[in-house]
């Protein structure tokens, strides 16, 4: 069993979607996430992960700034989709969205919140 959440990921994706089977780590990693350094879902990885997975979307007013945005990459821990044009964050933690929504809903109290406490 491997233990990283990245390859928990793409072992589930290759259960669920056998057309995914053959593919590389590497390759299907690729499809998945933005980077290789964080769990931000690329379009395709949002569609897979939310057929598999409770999502749980939150509207955006105005565009995250590099600190948020760096925020949700180190803080946050479970894979997040923020649509291209900004407007939107889905989560796929149940325990993220808990804590978010304590605060109100507020996507950039809750991240200024994680940065404060790191």
């Amino acid at each position: 069993m491997r233990t990283t959440l990245r390859s928990q990921i793409l072992d589930a994706i290759r259960e669920e979607y056998p057309e995914y089977a053959s593919l590389t780590d590497r390759e299907l990693d690729l499809k998945i996430f933005q980077a290789p350094s964080t769990i931000r879902l690329k379009p395709l990885g949002f569609t897979i992960l939310s057929d598999m997975f409770e999502t749980y979307e939150y509207e955006l007013e105005e565009r995250l700034t590099g600190k948020e945005l760096l925020a949700l990459k180190n803080y946050v821990g479970t894979p997040y989709y923020l649509q291209t044009n900004g407007k939107k964050l889905f989560l796929f933690s149940s325990r993220n969205a808990f804590r978010l929504n304590l605060g109100g809903g507020d996507v950039k109290k809750w991240l200024q919140f994680l940065i404060s406490s790191n």
